[in-house]
């Protein structure tokens, strides 16, 4: 299944918006507005969504600082790791160049 980055980037910032509507109070300026909470939420949603296994060096130490900094890079990490991922699984008389 082929993963777009597209996609991606609605569930993020999906689940960032559900995440600051379930939040009681603000976040402090110093911590990241996108935090390891929101990233697993973020995961599992992909997962689910696309029926794949995130490798664990897909999820960043720490989260993001905000939406933005999260979509300019976690989705194009995401496809990359998918796709080395997918490669390595197919036998080796049908991987394509």
């Amino acid at each position: 299944m082929t993963v777009s980055t597209t996609a991606i980037e609605a569930i993020i910032r999906d689940e960032i918006r559900s995440a600051q509507a379930d939040r009681p109070t603000a976040k402090a300026g110093w911590e990241p507005q996108v935090d390891s909470l929101i990233m697993v939420s973020i995961a599992i949603r992909i997962e689910e969504e696309f029926n794949v296994k995130l490798p664990e060096a897909a999820m960043p130490p720490g989260g993001f600082d905000d939406e933005n900094s999260c979509v300019a890079v976690f989705p194009q990490r995401v496809v990359e790791l998918l796709d080395k991922q997918q490669a390595q699984q197919q036998p080796e008389g049908e991987k394509v160049l």
